[in-house]
């Protein structure tokens, strides 16, 4: 085929390649909004970056349209979780709320339903930041709450607290109550399940090797207290997710 004849076609491919491209950096700017909007607290913003962000589409990547909302959603999630705990934004509400999002965007049906999760998703955590930071708590509750969130596959009990924070355990434990509205024993179970129930959403690891990550060896124990906070076993969890 002649030069002249190849050069149409050419001027095709890279006309779609520079959209593409243009597609892709657009995208990364409007992600850097949304995440500007979460750490100011400016729901609108990052609401407007959201929505804009899902009208520059990149089709092809994944197997479906669909697939394709819901990884992407998981990844924004990821993004604005991030963020919010690099700004030190601690409630005892972010890991429900962190969980019961992953639930929801795997269950998505349509890509409707993907978009309204993901501008439902951006508005509650930019309010959880506007409401809620680390900052709130008094010094020994923020050493507590920071200790949890780096790593849960410690001995975290309050006689752990006691002796690593020099302090009476009566004090702490009445203090951890009084602004945190449980026990300090209540708070680490809780969020070692919540996060249990979110790598078993994401990550294909074995029951056992969840319930290591989360600090509790006996995987039977592991189990029985799975049922109790959730009503369902960690395998029917993940079975009955997917």
């Amino acid at each position: 085929m002649k030069d002249e004849e190849m050069r149409p076609f050419s001027a095709i491919a890279e006309s779609g390649l520079q959209k593409h491209a243009g597609s892709v950096a657009r995208r990364y700017e409007l992600m850097d909004e949304l995440l500007r909007g979460v750490r100011d607290g400016n729901e609108y913003q990052a609401l407007r970056a959201m929505q804009a962000r899902n009208e520059v589409r990149i089709p092809g990547l994944l197997q479906d349209e669909l697939t394709e909302w819901k990884y992407d959603l998981i990844q924004t999630k990821a993004l604005i979780i991030q963020e919010l705990r690099r700004l030190r934004v601690i409630d005892v509400l972010l890991e429900d709320i962190h969980t019961g999002y992953t639930r929801r965007i795997y269950e998505a049906a349509d890509v409707e339903e993907c978009r309204q999760i993901g501008e439902e998703m951006v508005t509650r955590f930019c309010r959880l930041n506007q409401l809620k930071a680390i900052s709130s708590y008094s010094l020994l509750v923020q050493k507590i709450l920071l200790t949890v969130d780096v790593d849960l596959s410690q001995t975290l009990t309050l006689q752990y607290f006691a002796e690593n924070l020099s302090v009476n355990r009566s004090y702490l434990s009445n203090l951890f109550r009084r602004e945190v509205g449980m026990t300090i024993t209540d708070y680490v179970t809780d969020r070692r399940i919540r996060t249990a129930a979110d790598l078993l959403l994401t990550t294909n690891n074995p029951v056992k090797t969840v319930a290591k990550q989360v600090g509790i060896m006996d995987v039977h124990y592991f189990s029985r207290l799975f049922k109790k906070k959730t009503g369902t076993s960690p395998s029917q969890y993940r079975e009955g997710s997917r």
